[in-house]
């Protein structure tokens, strides 16, 4: 069953894109990684098959260009016997822990294209005033 997020990221399709290829160029490789890159389409879209919990997913990247922001929507579709056999087993009720691990995903991405927003001012160094 698909699980489908999106956020809206303030930047280029590009941005973002670039985002996700350096996210995939330093991730590890091989059997171990947990990950194939499936297809590219360049500023628009990028398809992995990850494993999250043991269980094969596909996982997609669409980027939308919007007025002032990018949308980009995540979609991720368990699958697999081990997928089923879970399915099974929770009556088809809980694919929360997958909606986390994309909500997650989405908002580290958010995050390093966008930027940490501002930190609040310290307070004024209060070192030299007199005490009364």
């Amino acid at each position: 069953m698909p699980i489908e997020k999106a956020f809206a990221i303030h930047a280029s399709p590009h941005e973002i894109y670039a985002a996700l290829e350096r996210d995939v160029a330093s991730a590890p490789r091989g059997e171990e990684a947990g990950f194939d890159v499936l297809r590219r389409e360049r500023d628009r879209e990028l398809e992995l098959q990850v494993t999250m919990g043991g269980i094969p997913c596909w996982l997609t990247y669409r980027l939308e260009p919007k007025e002032g922001y990018t949308e980009v929507v995540a979609l991720l579709t368990p699958f697999g016997f081990r997928y089923a056999l879970f399915r099974i087993m929770t009556l088809g009720m809980h694919d929360h822990g997958f909606e986390v691990a994309l909500v997650q995903g989405l908002a580290n991405l958010k995050e390093s294209v966008e930027g940490a927003a501002p930190a609040a001012s310290p307070p004024a160094d209060d070192a030299g005033r007199d005490e009364p």
